[in-house]
C-alpha cells in the first residue's frame, strides 16, 4: 500500500500524465474527421511519445506550488488536515486542466490550432459567451460526463501520504530534503521539456512539428494547458489595417509569386550553408575599404569562393538572432518583432525550398550537429517539408566518423567532421535533391579543436576571429570534397550566415544597418548562373524565391522575399525588425514604429547613420512607408489567417 510521501508524490504526478493521455485521446475521436486522413498506428505513436513532453512541461508548472509544499521539510504539511487540503489542491488544479483540454477538443476544428493565451484577448469584448457556452455544454454533454468521470478518477485514485513517522524528527527531515533535491530538478527539466544539462533552450509551441508528420498533428501532440501558458506573457501580434482596399494593398506588396511563361527548367541540386555568426565585417573581399585598404578579414577560402559566384551590393540578414534564420532563409518568412518560430502562426501550415522542391520530386535533408532537437532546428525542419533531420545522433552512430570524439563539448560536433559528414550522406541521396547544413563552432565559448590551437591562435580583437578562420578552413575541406562528388557540376551552392556578429570592430559595422551585413552568394560549379556582384540589395527571404526562380520551378507559392533575377535593382529591398523596424530600399533606410518615421538615412552615403533626413519628407521616404506598410500588413494578415500556401 502506497504511505511514503515521495512515492505518494510520484503516483500521484503519474495520474495526472494518464489523464492528460486520455485527453489527447478523445481530442483524437473529438476530431477524427480532420485527424483520420493522416493518422496511422505509428504516427500515433509518435504523436504520444511526443506529447509527452508537451505534458510534462504543464504537469509541473500547474502542480509546481502542489509539488513544493507536499515535499517541504514541514511536519504540520504532513497533518490529515492539511494532506486534505493539498489532495484538494491538487484535484481542483488537474480537474481544470482536464476541462481545457476537453473544451479545446470542441473549439479546434474552428481554428485547427491547440488555444493560446491569446483567446482571452480575442473574446474580451464579446458579451453572448455565456449562451454559446451553455449551447456547446448541451451538444457535447458526453464531454461533460467524461469529465466528471476523469475528475472522479482522479480524486478517488489521488494517494495522501499517511506512513511518514513525523514523530521521528531526523528520518522525516532527511526523507523530505532528499525528496526535494531530487523532484526540484526533475521538475524543473520538465518544465523544459529538455534535459537541464545541454544547451536545448525550452520546448515551445513549434516543437511539436518534430512529433508530427503533418501541421495539423501539431495539435494532437500539444495539450491546451501548455499552449496557454507558453503564450501567457505574450502580446498578440495585431493585424494593422494601413490600407482598407485589397486591391491597393496586393498593389504595392503581395508574396504570391507565379511561375513566368518564360521560364527555363533546370532540375539541380540545391545546397544550402548557414554559417554561425558569419558576419560581412570577417569577409575580406567585400572590405577592401576599410583599414586604408590593408584589411584582409578572416575568411580567405570565401574570399575565393566570393570570385566565382553571384552576389549583390547590399547583403542583409532579417535578424540578429540565430533562431530566425531557418524560417526567413529556407521559408522566406521575416522576423517581425518576435522569433517566428515561438509565436503560435509556427503552426500555420508553410511552405519552404523543400516543400516545393518536393513536389517536384527533390528528396531533402536538413544537418545540424547540435543534440536533436536543439534550438527547435529539427521541429522546423520537419514542418517544412524535409524528408530526413541529421543531428548529432546520426552523426555518432555512424562508424565512419568520430562519434563523441568530435562533440565541442558545448555546442555541437566541430565543423570541420560535421561538414565532411554532410557532404558524405548528400552522396547517398537520391538526386535531385535540396539540402542544408547550420554550423555551430563559431560560437561561445570560442573554443577550437585540439589539433589547430596552433593553427589558428587568438589572433584581431576578439576569440571569435580564430573561430571564424577554422570555419572558413572547414568550408574549404567540405569544398574540396564536394568537389570530388558526381552530383558536384549540377549543384547551386548558396552560402549566407544565420547573422552579424556583435564581435565587431569597424564603426560602419555598428549602426542599425551594419548590425545585419552578412554575405550571401550563389556559386553554381558549372557557370551556368551568372557570376560577380550585381546592382541591388539582397536579403535572406529573397533565397527561397531566387533559387525557384532559376531552377523554372512551375508552380505559384508563398514568399515574402522577392526574385533577386528577376527584379529590376531598384526594386529590391531589406527588411528588419529586432529593435524597431527598418527598411532599406535604394540609397535609403527608414526606422519606422509602425505608427510614424522615427528616422531616414542615405545609408550609402553616410555610412555611420549620422544625418537624420526624416525632416525633410522626400518623396522617397513616403514611398517607402507605404511599401513597409504593405509589407507588415500582408505579413500579419496571411499569417492570422493561415493563408501561407497556394
Amino acid at each position: 500500500m502506497l504511505k511514503k510521501n515521495p512515492i505518494c508524490v510520484a503516483f500521484d504526478l503519474l495520474l495526472a500524465f494518464v489523464l492528460y493521455m486520455a485527453c489527447r485521446l478523445e481530442f483524437l475521436l473529438e476530431n477524427w474527421s480532420i485527424f483520420q486522413g493522416s493518422t496511422t498506428w505509428a504516427s500515433l505513436a509518435e504523436n504520444c511519445r511526443g506529447g509527452l513532453l508537451f505534458d510534462a512541461s504543464a504537469i509541473f508548472y500547474t502542480n509546481s506550488l502542489w509539488l513544493v509544499l507536499m515535499l517541504l521539510p514541514l511536519r504540520a504539511l504532513q497533518k490529515p488536515a492539511a494532506q486534505t487540503a493539498l489532495k484538494w489542491l491538487f484535484v481542483i488544479v488537474n480537474g481544470l486542466c482536464v476541462i481545457i483540454n476537453l473544451m479545446d477538443s470542441v473549439y479546434f476544428p474552428f481554428t485547427q490550432q491547440r488555444t493560446t493565451a491569446f483567446v482571452f484577448d480575442e473574446f474580451q469584448n464579446e458579451g453572448n459567451l455565456l449562451t454559446i457556452f451553455g449551447v456547446e455544454v448541451i451538444r457535447h454533454w458526453y464531454l461533460v460526463l467524461l469529465a466528471i468521470v476523469l475528475i472522479y478518477a482522479l480524486f478517488k485514485c489521488f494517494r495522501k501520504s499517511e506512513g511518514t513517522d513525523v514523530q521521528k524528527a531526523l528520518p522525516f527531515y532527511l526523507t523530505q530534503t532528499l525528496s526535494l533535491l531530487l523532484f526540484v530538478p526533475t521538475a524543473i527539466c520538465g518544465m523544459r521539456g529538455a534535459s537541464l544539462f545541454n544547451s536545448t533552450r525550452p520546448i515551445a509551441i513549434s516543437n511539436a512539428h518534430q512529433y508530427a508528420a503533418t501541421p495539423l498533428q501539431a495539435g494532437l501532440v500539444l495539450n491546451t494547458p501548455f499552449a496557454i501558458l507558453r503564450t501567457l506573457n505574450e502580446k498578440p501580434m495585431q493585424v494593422p489595417v494601413y490600407f482598407e482596399s485589397q486591391a491597393e494593398l496586393d498593389s504595392l506588396f503581395t508574396p504570391v509569386h507565379i511561375p513566368d511563361s518564360d521560364r527555363v527548367e533546370r532540375r539541380k541540386n540545391v545546397v544550402i550553408l548557414i554559417v554561425e555568426s558569419f558576419a560581412q565585417e570577417f569577409v575580406g573581399a567585400l572590405n577592401h575599404h576599410l583599414d586604408g585598404g590593408t584589411y584582409k578579414g578572416y575568411t580567405p577560402f570565401a574570399d575565393s569562393l566570393l570570385a566565382q559566384s553571384l552576389t549583390w551590393q547590399e547583403t542583409i540578414s532579417n535578424s540578429g538572432f540565430s533562431i530566425d534564420a531557418m524560417p526567413a532563409v529556407l521559408a522566406s518568412i521575416p522576423r517581425m518583432d518576435k522569433p517566428f518560430v515561438l509565436t503560435p502562426f509556427s503552426l500555420n501550415t508553410l511552405n519552404s525550398i523543400a516543400s516545393e522542391l518536393g513536389r517536384w520530386g527533390y528528396s531533402s535533408a536538413f544537418f545540424h550537429g547540435a543534440p536533436n532537437g536543439s534550438m527547435g532546428f529539427q521541429a522546423f525542419a520537419r514542418s517544412i517539408g524535409f524528408e530526413k533531420y541529421y543531428g548529432m545522433t546520426e552523426y555518432c552512430d555512424d562508424p565512419r566518423f568520430g562519434g563523441n570524439d568530435d562533440f565541442d563539448g558545448t555546442w555541437a560536433i566541430w565543423d570541420e567532421p560535421f561538414l565532411q559528414y554532410y557532404c558524405t550522406k548528400m552522396s547517398e541521396m537520391r538526386e535531385p535533391f535540396v539540402t542544408t547544413v547550420f554550423t555551430a563552432s563559431s560560437h561561445h565559448p570560442f573554443h577550437l579543436p585540439e589539433e589547430y590551437r596552433d593553427t589558428f591562435p587568438d589572433e584581431g580583437k576578439f576569440p571569435l576571429h580564430k573561430c571564424i578562420r577554422y570555419t572558413d578552413h572547414s568550408l574549404r575541406r567540405f569544398f574540396e570534397s564536394a568537389s570530388r562528388q558526381p552530383w558536384y557540376k549540377n549543384t547551386i551552392f548558396v552560402l549566407t550566415a544565420d547573422h552579424a556578429s556583435s564581435r565587431i570592430t569597424h564603426d560602419e559595422y555598428m549602426t542599425e544597418v551594419g548590425l545585419f551585413r552578412i554575405p550571401i552568394l550563389f556559386f553554381d560549379p558549372s557557370g551556368e548562373m551568372p557570376r560577380g556582384q550585381l546592382p541591388g540589395i539582397a536579403q535572406q527571404i529573397d533565397i527561397m524565391p531566387t533559387l525557384l526562380g532559376y531552377l523554372g520551378y512551375d508552380r505559384p507559392y508563398i514568399a515574402f522575399g522577392i526574385d533577386l533575377l528577376r527584379t529590376a535593382p531598384e526594386d529590391t529591398w531589406a527588411f528588419n525588425w529586432d529593435h524597431v523596424p527598418q527598411y532599406l530600399q535604394g540609397d535609403y533606410v527608414l526606422h519606422f514604429d509602425g505608427v510614424t518615421t522615427k528616422a531616414f538615412y542615405d545609408y550609402r552615403h553616410d555610412r555611420l547613420l549620422k544625418h537624420d533626413l526624416s525632416g525633410e519628407q522626400r518623396p522617397v521616404q513616403q514611398q517607402m512607408e507605404r511599401r513597409m506598410k504593405a509589407l507588415i500588413q500582408s505579413f500579419m494578415q496571411r499569417m492570422s489567417t493561415n493563408d501561407l500556401t497556394q
